[in-house]
């Protein structure tokens, strides 16, 4: 059996604040700003655990969602190709068992399709399209506030939800 990942961080945090830590000469600032980030990024690592297939599995609906609701590609070659590969990825994730690959496939195809329409895209189309790409990133971009709120960098925290709350309201909005 193989011990639960929680229980091992948990030790590496305990070792840390109890033995490497305090060793760290109180002069060196470097090395004690460094034993805080590796702190911090552990407990951080350690309430996430329990969310992470959950959050690559929010971010994967949300894009195929969004490349789903897509309108039909028009414009030149460049558009009619990088909406070809868009599909094509789309299929090969349907029953994808890496969401966060299958997350990433189909962002780079999205993205992909993104730029060949600000070369060639029709102007009607490439304005449904980015309208639908800037809902969609400030979507992923509230969830990446919740997902890093505890790294302390958010300028607005207090507005940010708790990552627990996050999810039991996808729960919700899935019922």
């Amino acid at each position: 059996m193989t011990p639960n990942p929680n229980i091992r961080l948990q030790s590496l945090v305990h070792t840390l604040e109890q033995v490497i830590f305090p060793a760290v000469d109180p002069a060196n600032s470097l090395a004690n700003e460094q034993c805080g980030l590796v702190l911090a990024q552990l407990r951080m690592l350690i309430r996430q655990m329990p969310y992470i297939g959950d959050y690559h599995a929010m971010c994967l609906d949300d894009i195929r969602h969004t490349i789903d609701d897509l309108p039909e590609a028009k414009g030149g070659a460049l558009t009619s190709d990088a909406a070809r590969r868009l599909g094509v990825a789309r299929d090969e994730v349907k029953a994808a068992a890496n969401p966060a690959a299958a997350y990433q496939l189909l962002g780079k195809a999205f993205e992909a399709l993104l730029r060949a329409a600000a070369e060639d895209g029709d102007a009607n189309y490439r304005d449904r399209l980015e309208r639908a790409a800037f809902a969609f990133s400030r979507r992923q971009a509230g969830r990446e506030r919740v997902w890093f709120k505890d790294a302390g960098f958010d300028p607005h925290p207090e507005e940010v939800q708790e990552l627990e709350e996050m999810f039991a309201k996808a729960q919700e909005n899935a019922s």
